[in-house]
């Protein structure tokens, strides 16, 4: 089974495409090594207060990739330099 989730980022603190892709670079590589999932910026890469990022996971277990993918939700939705503005998961 294959699941992803798309999710659109406020960044609020960003003054510059540099400051938006320090932030997005330490979101992703983190998600990447905690919860082995396959994630990168998908649009908005021009923006600087706003990225949209897809993770994707892959588990023998419907449950397991819905637990998976609601961790990278809520690592997202932790406030901060990332506020989630919108998520959409497909499992």
């Amino acid at each position: 089974m294959i699941g992803s989730v798309r999710l659109e980022l406020h960044l609020p603190g960003c003054r510059s495409l540099k400051d938006k892709r320090g932030i997005l670079r330490r979101f992703l590589e983190g998600t990447r090594r905690t919860y082995g999932v396959a994630i990168a910026e998908v649009d908005a890469q021009d923006e600087w207060q706003r990225a949209v990022v897809e993770a994707a996971a892959v588990a023998n277990e419907r449950a397991h990739l819905h637990s998976v993918l609601t961790h990278v939700v809520n690592d997202a939705d932790r406030g901060g330099e990332i506020i989630l503005t919108h998520c959409d998961m497909s499992v």
